[in-house]
This record gives C-alpha cells, sequence and structure tokens, in this order.
C-alpha cells in the first residue's frame, strides 16, 4: 500500500514538473518514517506545547488560533507550512532552540514521503 502511494506521489510531483521526483521516490520506497513512529512523538515533543486546540488562546505562546496539529490530518494540512518552518534554510520552528538537524531532515523525509 505504502509504495503504491509512494509512486502516485513522485508521478503526481513529475507531472507537476518537480525535478526532485526521482530522488523523493527514492527516498520514500526505503523510508521507514511514520506517524506511528516519528510523525507524533515529533509533534508532540516539538510542536504541541502551542499548537493543540486543547490549548486556550493565553497559553499558545502566540501560535494562531486554528493552527492546530492535534492528527495526522491536521498535519498533512499544514505539512507545507510546517516543513518551511521547521526544515527551511531559515527555521523559526519552534521558536526557541529545537530539534536537531538531523530530526529537522527526518521531519521533511516523512513529509515529503507524504507523511504516512
Amino acid at each position: 500500500m505504502r509504495s503504491s502511494r509512494n509512486a502516485l506521489f513522485a508521478l503526481v510531483l513529475a507531472a507537476c514538473g518537480n525535478d526532485a521526483a526521482p530522488e523523493n521516490a527514492s527516498t520514500c520506497t526505503t523510508s521507514t518514517l511514520t506517524y506511528q513512529n516519528f510523525g507524533a512523538p515529533f509533534v508532540l515533543d516539538w510542536c504541541r506545547g502551542c499548537h493543540s486546540s486543547a490549548l486556550p488562546d493565553g497559553m499558545r505562546q502566540s501560535a494562531p488560533l486554528g493552527v492546530d496539529f492535534d492528527d495526522l490530518d491536521h498535519l498533512r494540512a499544514w505539512s507545507a507550512e510546517i516543513e518551511t518552518r521547521v526544515t527551511g534554510d531559515q527555521p523559526s520552528m519552534p521558536p526557541a532552540a529545537g530539534p536537531s538537524p538531523e530530526e529537522r531532515a527526518m521531519l521533511a523525509e516523512w513529509i515529503r514521503c507524504g507523511a504516512p
């Protein structure tokens, strides 16, 4: 199931003119990162202290209301923004310290592989 979804993802990227599709497809076929073994623990450790619908406005450390990472569907909906802010050239999230460069690279891989 995962490999067919990853193959479809690579085809969509290629059709959109994304030159990274072949490299991505190769990485995604061998990636072992899932929501259970990576996504959920990463978000719990680094994101949900501010990005949770259970937090009232005054306890969100300026995280906008509605930008919540409560489950996989929420993460997928915000995945492009998460990738940019956490793994981009100038990461801005989390605002104080944060994950190691290796963890950030794993997050980028997990997102680029469709956040399985």
